[in-house]
């Protein structure tokens, strides 16, 4: 069996090469080359179609197939464009691609002195959430750490550059409530599978496992919650959308009122969603440890 240690590096090192001779490519063919490669490998040799498709089916019962297809192949287009903004993009330059309304919201959450949750999910480039430091949100983030341990850190300092801080998922609640507690906002992923642990509600239409931590934190420690996405919009460009914080100052910290936070935040993933299908990532498996999507 090979070492493991070797495999990483032989990963990463060419991972990094594969980036060195893309950086001396102009731009638009770097786009080209990566959306007709994720299209080929995704959609083509079929990497995670067979989920993507399912779980569009049940979802959109009464759409035809070729409109799904359509969905599943824009998915694809939007992860080429992601691994472009997100390895290949100067901090600077994706800041200038980017537009932002509802900044107010996310400073009206702040101004409360207790920090605040941005919920958002995996829709659009939620990764390009790393430029939110340079206009003023101080954002932190919650991250899962990889399997190859060089790309995980590459990748950290890339979103670190800016101003942005990264929280591992492991180190749990101690360092959330820190971050808040330096009036920072902490971005949260929202549309992930909790396990059999999470809370059961339904997420577009079908149960899913919700994580628990989110609604539990609002609640104990009045910590309001700004909705955002990171949604791609014309020539290019990638709108931000803030909304509303929610706070329910009135409510007790318990299960019960977490099902109330948590459903008044899904209504508003699943409007994006509904609204935009082909920017949500469909390949990611929403529903398992709650319902067979696949039955």
């Amino acid at each position: 069996m090979p070492n493991k240690k070797l495999v990483n590096k032989i990963e990463y090192y060419s991972f990094r090469a594969w980036l060195a001779g893309f950086s001396l490519l102009p731009r638009c063919v770097v786009r080209n080359v990566l959306m007709f490669l994720f299209a080929a490998i995704g959609y083509g040799v079929g990497i995670r179609k067979k989920v993507a498709l399912k779980q569009l089916q049940k979802v959109y019962p009464n759409t035809a197939e070729y409109k799904l297809k359509t969905i599943l192949k824009q998915l694809y287009r939007n992860m080429a464009l992601m691994v472009q903004e997100m390895y290949l993009t100067s901090d600077k330059d994706l800041l200038s691609m980017t537009k932002i309304t509802g900044k107010e919201h996310v400073d009206e959450a702040l101004s409360l002195g207790r920090g605040a949750i941005l919920a958002t999910a995996h829709f659009g480039n939620w990764e390009a959430a790393r430029i939110l430091p340079m206009v003023g949100i101080p954002l932190s983030v919650i991250t899962k750490t990889q399997r190859n341990k060089l790309f995980d850190e590459y990748t950290n300092e890339l979103r670190e550059r800016s101003g942005l801080k990264v929280i591992n998922m492991k180190r749990g609640l101690r360092d959330i409530i820190h971050q808040l507690a330096e009036g920072r906002i902490v971005a949260i992923l929202m549309d992930q599978n909790a396990g059999k642990s999470g809370l059961m509600m339904d997420f577009l239409g079908y149960p899913a496992s919700h994580w628990k931590g989110v609604a539990k934190i609002s609640l104990r420690y009045k910590v309001p919650i700004v909705t955002g996405f990171a949604r791609r919009v014309d020539n290019g460009l990638i709108q931000f959308e803030f909304h509303k914080p929610i706070l329910h100052e009135e409510l007790e910290d318990c299960e019960a009122n977490y099902r109330i936070v948590l459903e008044e935040v899904n209504q508003i993933i699943e409007s994006q969603i509904r609204q935009y299908p082909d920017q949500w990532f469909w390949v990611h498996k929403r529903w398992k440890n709650a319902y067979d999507m696949f039955a």
